[in-house]
C-alpha cells in the first residue's frame, strides 16, 4: 500500500468522523521524519560529536587488533623454531591482547549505543516541540508522519474516549 494511499485513507477516515462544519476548516500537514533527521543540523552535529567522542577509543581498539594480528603472524611464521616455553609465552600474550580487545569492543559498543540513544531522545524532543509549535502557530488540526502515524492532533480529532464510551 503506497504512502499516498494511506494518507488519503486517513484523510477520508477523518472526514467521516469530524462534523462537516469542522471538516471545512481541517488543516492537515505531513512530515517525513527520515528526511527531516537527515537534513537538520543538530542531527549531523550530534553524529559528529559522537564520532569525535568515540574516535580515540576506536583507534585504541584498532591498535590492539594490529598488535594481535602481528603476534599471530609471528607465531605462525616462527612456530616450528620456537621452544615450548616461547610458544606458551607468545600464546598467553596473544590471548591477553585478544581478551583486552574483546572487552574493549563490548564496552565501546555498549557506551556508543547508550550515547546514541540519549542523543536521539534529545533530538526527538526538540523535533516534537518544533512540530507542535509550528502546528499551533499555523493552526494545523493534525500533522502526520509520511508513514501515517500521528505527530500532532488537536484534541477534538482524538475520538478515543468517544469510542470507549460506545463500547462500554
Amino acid at each position: 500500500m503506497s504512502t499516498l494511499y494511506k494518507i488519503l485513507t486517513l484523510y477520508l477516515f477523518i472526514a467521516i468522523l469530524i462534523p462537516m462544519n469542522a471538516l471545512a476548516e481541517l488543516k492537515m500537514g505531513i512530515v517525513n521524519l527520515d528526511m527531516l533527521f537527515k537534513e537538520i543540523p543538530i542531527y549531523r552535529e550530534s553524529q559528529e560529536k559522537i564520532k569525535k567522542q568515540f574516535d580515540p577509543r576506536a583507534r585504541n581498539l584498532k591498535t590492539l587488533e594490529q598488535e594481535w594480528n602481528g603476534l599471530n603472524e609471528d607465531y605462525l611464521k616462527n612456530e616450528t623454531i620456537m621452544s615450548e616455553s616461547e610458544k606458551k609465552e607468545l600464546v598467553e600474550k596473544i590471548q591477553g591482547i585478544e581478551k583486552k580487545f574483546r572487552s574493549g569492543q563490548e564496552k565501546i559498543q555498549a557506551d556508543l549505543q547508550k550515547v546514541q540513544q540519549e542523543e536521539l531522545s534529545r533530538i526527538r524532543a526538540i523535533v516534537e516541540k518544533a512540530i507542535t509549535d509550528h502546528a499551533e502557530k499555523n493552526d494545523f488540526d493534525i500533522i502526520i508522519r509520511a508513514d501515517g502515524t500521528t505527530l500532532y492532533a488537536k484534541k477534538y480529532i482524538n475520538i478515543t474516549q468517544e469510542i470507549i464510551s460506545k463500547l462500554q
